[in-house]
């Protein structure tokens, strides 16, 4: 009785060969499942033969090809770009520094002319060539007179001579002298020698 009250029992034999027959038919799916994953992937992978695509691969790989040679352009002209800049302002620089000159030119001009006629006139400043790169800059403190340069300290004189881009060497007589020229002096003969 005790066997009545217990109800149906379980066949352990019949559930392990229902579990290893399952196992083996998934088994097998999974395996066919592989399979036929592997051969869609090399299908895929045929794919890139087929005229259309490589076509396009080699459109993609040219197209690539030309935008880095564009970006090579690119820099070339910004490099390109920079020395025409710096070109250009050295020009504006250099036609400056010939402002100047003419300008100083001009003012030797009227100096000297003022100078050889004695005439009562303060000598016409001079521009700075150490300044030509930018505006045009009259010399600071120029001297009024050409005896005024005459009186001038050693440390003047080289301020002066530098600003007009002249020599600074020699005795503080010969440097006197080098600027009096530099400003349109010129040499009076007063006796045996020539004095400026």
């Amino acid at each position: 009785m005790a066997d009545a009250a217990l109800g149906p029992q379980p066949d352990f034999t019949v559930m392990a060969v229902g579990c290893e027959e399952t196992a083996n038919t998934l088994t097998n799916t999974a395996n066919t499942f592989a399979n036929t994953f592997n051969n869609m992937a090399a299908q895929i992978r045929n794919c890139q033969n087929l005229p259309t695509v490589r076509s396009d691969n080699d459109i993609a790989t040219a197209l690539r090809g030309i935008g880095e040679q564009l970006n090579d352009i690119k820099g070339d002209i910004r490099q390109l770009d920079a020395r025409v800049g710096r070109l250009e302002q050295g020009m504006k620089s250099g036609f400056r520094r010939v402002d100047v000159q003419l300008l100083n030119q001009q003012a030797r001009l009227e100096n000297s002319q003022n100078i050889a006629g004695n005439v009562d006139e303060n000598l016409t400043p001079l521009y700075s060539l150490t300044a030509a790169d930018a505006q045009p800059q009259v010399i600071p403190d120029f001297p009024s007179r050409i005896d005024d340069i005459s009186q001038m300290d050693g440390g003047r004189v080289n301020e002066l001579l530098r600003h007009l881009e002249q020599g600074t060497t020699g005795n503080l007589g010969q440097r006197r002298t080098r600027l009096k020229r530099a400003v349109g002096g010129y040499i009076r003969a007063t006796g045996p020698f020539a004095k400026v």
